[in-house]
């Protein structure tokens, strides 16, 4: 059936230029433009490009547009935006520039209040959770820009959060396993909302004219569209989706988090 739907839309909406001009601008600056410090290395390179594919996979390919029509798939771009790329971007990235920035007095006092850990945690637990309130959310994907507004400032929020793992002088080894599990518990409950359920939390699924005023905000061409469009769209069922979506938030966020704690575990030279 999503297939029958996706071939309603054209190849420049399923896949968004503007965000993959930007990335591939951002990865030019990265690779010619930014100063190198003595430890950068292909592999810091592999991590950023990495990165970077999957930021464009969250909000550049087909799955926006699918996250649009499937909660499910929401969560999936959640998955890649926030607990997947930030710590591949921050690994990849080339140090020296934070030293420049440090060399700005209030730069450095920002950055460093930024990502304190109780900070960051709440920053990022906050703008995740306001985001998906559901009268918040469904005004919020009625407008394109507005949404990607939301989704970049949880995106900066995912990085300063992710940056105290990371980090070699802000938190011990033993003292980020506690962070990093702190923050995976607090996510938990929005799964458990999105599980237990009966009914349908964001009506932007569930009511035809504001489904149809989410769409066009990515699909400008909706007269284009045969009738029998949205009618293909009723298998979906909102509250399937969101158990779906529920358990693929759960997973995905206790694997990567659990997997951190792994690599910190496996490291030789504890944090500073």
């Amino acid at each position: 059936m999503l297939d029958i739907i996706l071939d309603e839309f054209h190849f420049s909406t399923m896949w968004n230029g503007g965000i993959f001009l930007f990335l591939i601008f951002g990865l030019i600056i990265y690779f010619f433009l930014l100063p190198e410090d003595d430890k950068f290395s292909m592999k810091k390179a592999v991590l950023f490009v990495a990165g970077t594919i999957a930021l464009f996979a969250a909000l550049g390919s087909p799955l926006n547009i699918i996250g649009r029509i499937q909660f499910s798939t929401h969560i999936i771009q959640l998955i890649l935006l926030l607990i997947a790329a930030p710590p591949l971007l921050i690994l990849g990235f080339k140090n020296k520039i934070f030293e420049k920035v440090k060399s700005v007095s209030f730069l450095d006092k920002t950055f460093h209040f930024l990502t304190r850990p109780m900070t960051a945690t709440i920053l990022f637990q906050g703008l995740f959770y306001g985001y998906h309130i559901p009268i918040i959310f469904n005004f919020a994907r009625m407008d394109l820009y507005l949404n990607y507004f939301f989704l970049l400032a949880v995106f900066i929020a995912a990085i300063l959060m992710w940056i105290p793992i990371i980090s070699q002088n802000i938190l011990s080894k033993q003292k980020k396993i506690i962070y990093i599990l702190m923050n995976s518990l607090l996510l938990v409950p929005y799964s458990l909302i999105l599980i237990l359920a009966g009914e349908a939390l964001y009506v932007i699924y569930t009511d035809v004219d504001l489904f149809v005023s989410s769409l066009a905000a990515c699909f400008p061409d909706l007269d284009s569209v045969p009738d029998d469009f949205f009618a293909a769209l009723l298998p979906f069922e909102p509250v399937h989706e969101q158990k779906v979506g529920g358990w693929y938030w759960l997973g995905g966020q206790l694997i990567i988090f659990a997997l951190s704690i792994l690599l910190l575990s496996l490291k030789k030279t504890p944090a500073k």
